[in-house]
């Protein structure tokens, strides 16, 4: 029996507990469980049967840690949430996903047997997008591993290596989406520095002659912007390959530096990055 409870809202966050003291129901369990199943474990302090399912409901959900928390409520403390939930007798624990109540149970009940009763309703592990992605594209799959990704942005909780991998596959042929996909990386993760190399790829795609300085380095360095933007990847690395040679110094080391963003735009990975840093360090 499903039933809604207390009118569901949209989340504004996954969990960041397995196991919480709740204080604010609509916020810590209705909220939240439109994000990561909930289970509610209805208590109280006089109740010896809570106390005897306490560690067994707490080891099972750590089983299960990333697939669902435990919100415990007081109900001497919050009566009036026990009331609206139909609570009649504790140990009640009821699993809300999307705000419902999916099921429940009442009264002690062993590990095992919740540990059962959570692998039957819980939605099952999410899919590795970013590892299941990389292997289509390290087997050549890309247009494969383009519509994973795409499905995948759909989800706002889609971690930041998923705008990241889908700006490299666009970054070429559709600089604005991939601008755009690089704007939802937030600073402070892994990502964001390879994002801000790719936007550095993109400005050196639109590089202007006249504001550089003369030098041997200059005609190679300017070579290998248009051929970058006309995809040739691996010819835009060998002219800036030929400008490093020429005047390592020329305009504050720009032709090594671009070298080392189009090697973080495509990947550790990747057979040229390997290559070529291995070219870049024979020239230096």
């Amino acid at each position: 029996m499903a039933e809604t409870l207390f009118g569901a809202a949209p989340g504004a966050g996954s969990a960041s507990a397995e196991i919480i003291d709740v204080t604010d129901f609509a916020r810590e369990v209705i909220e939240r469980s439109q994000q990561i199943p909930v289970l509610v474990d209805f208590w109280a302090d006089w109740c010896g049967p809570c106390k005897q399912l306490t560690p067994m409901i707490e080891a099972a959900v750590r089983r299960f840690a990333g697939r669902v928390v435990l919100a415990k409520v007081d109900t001497e403390r919050h009566q009036q949430w026990a009331q609206r939930a139909g609570v009649r007798s504790i140990p009640n624990v009821k699993l809300i996903i999307g705000g419902r109540v999916v099921d429940e149970f009442t009264g002690v009940q062993p590990q095992s047997t919740i540990e059962q009763w959570l692998e039957q309703m819980l939605p099952p592990p999410p899919v590795d997008v970013i590892a299941e992605a990389d292997a289509l594209l390290a087997q050549g799959h890309v247009e494969d591993a383009r519509a994973l990704l795409m499905q995948a942005l759909q989800d706002p909780q889609s971690p930041p290596g998923v705008p990241l991998r889908l700006a490299r596959l666009l970054l070429l042929e559709d600089p604005q989406s991939a601008l755009g996909l690089i704007a939802q990386i937030p600073p402070g993760t892994r990502e964001h520095d390879d994002a801000q190399a790719m936007q550095r790829v993109l400005a050196f795609m639109q590089l202007s002659a006249d504001d550089l300085e003369a030098s041997p380095a200059k005609a190679p360095y300017v070579e290998a912007a248009r051929r970058l933007s006309e995809g040739q990847i691996e010819a835009a690395m060998d002219s800036l390959i030929d400008a490093v040679r020429a005047d390592r110094k020329f305009n504050e080391d720009a032709a090594r530096k671009r070298l080392i963003d189009l090697f973080d735009w495509l990947g550790s990975g990747d057979e040229r990055t390997r290559e070529y840093r291995l070219r870049l360090y024979d020239v230096l």
